[in-house]
Parts: C-alpha cells; structure tokens; sequence
C-alpha cells in the first residue's frame, strides 16, 4: 500500500492540470465577457483604420488574439475599456505597418443598389455611413483614433487617457477633426 504522502505527490501534478483547465475556463469566460462588453468599439477601430470590410475583419480577429494574448499583462491602472483601446489601437498601427497593401479607392458619387426603390431612406442612410467612413479613413491615424472615440460618446478625459495626449487639447483636436472630415464630405 502506497503512504499517503506518495499518494499526494502523484495526485499533485494532476490536480493541478485540473486546476489550470478550471483557470483556463475561467480565463475563456472573462475573456468573452470582454469581448462582449467591446465588441462594436474593438469593430469601430478596425474599420476606421481599414475601410474595406474584409480587411477590417482580418484585423478585428488580430486584435482578439492580441487582447488574448496581453491579458496577464493588464494591470489594472486604467479602466479595462481604456486598456482594450490601446491593444486595439496599437494593433491597428502594427497591422497597417505590416500591410501597406490596403490602398483606398474613392468611393463614386452615386451608388446603384438593387433595393433602392424599395428603402430608400436606408440606402442614403448607409451611402452616407459608408462615405463617412471613408472620409475618416482618409484622416492620420491619430485623428481616426481621436474621431472613433468621440462617436462612442468619450469623454475629453478618456479620449486624452487613451492616446496621450494632453486634456487641455483634446477639444481642439476634435475642432480640427470635424472641420477636415466636413470638408471631406463635401
């Protein structure tokens, strides 16, 4: 019959993959929840660093797995939507550098949609969302950034905590954006 300390030193190295299953669920679940909780922000980034959908689809899937990935190095000195931003952000910036190849074409003045007769106030409504994406698209990577958060209703003080940049000018960054997207739209 085998002592019981030989019993728990067998039955150590299992308990613990056990453990670090039950972790690893746990992990899986707060990591869901996050996305959850940022998905249409994590979204919004990638298309106003990439019009094209696609595109902005294969870096929504790189940003998950950096946010994954980065998830034990989140100290907790800001507030977790403000850390999911910069991963998203910073990600963004790397995978633009590392595919130059997203060229952007100008969108046509008119766009000929098959179902335009029959909703035609949703037609106009996504020509104009879509024009105005391609409008921030054209933007310095900054200011995208900068723009992106205003339309999720930052405040000054998140929008200055996220990107560095002093609170005092965040007002008059915002100013300038608009300015430039409206004569973009133009």
């Amino acid at each position: 019959m085998m002592p019981l300390n030989g019993f728990l030193v067998k039955l150590m190295p299992l308990l613990k993959q056990v453990n670090h299953y039950k972790m690893f669920d746990t992990q899986e679940e707060e990591f869901n929840e996050l996305i959850k909780q940022n998905h249409a922000s994590i979204y919004r980034i990638c298309r106003a660093y990439l019009f094209d959908v696609s595109h902005a689809n294969d870096l929504y899937q790189e940003i998950l797995l950096q946010i994954w990935k980065s998830t034990q190095n989140f100290k907790g000195k800001a507030k977790v939507s403000t850390w999911v931003y910069r991963v998203a952000v910073n990600t963004a910036i790397t995978y633009n550098l590392k595919n130059k190849k997203h060229e952007y074409h100008s969108l046509p003045d008119k766009m000929e949609l098959p179902y335009e007769d029959t909703i035609p106030q949703k037609v106009e409504q996504e020509v104009q969302l879509d024009r105005l994406r391609y409008c921030i698209s054209q933007l310095e990577p900054e200011n995208r950034l900068i723009i992106s958060l205003v339309l999720e209703n930052k405040s000054y003080k998140d929008i200055a905590e996220i990107t560095g940049i002093n609170i005092n000018l965040v007002g008059v960054k915002i100013n300038r954006i608009k300015a430039r997207l409206l004569k973009l739209m133009q």
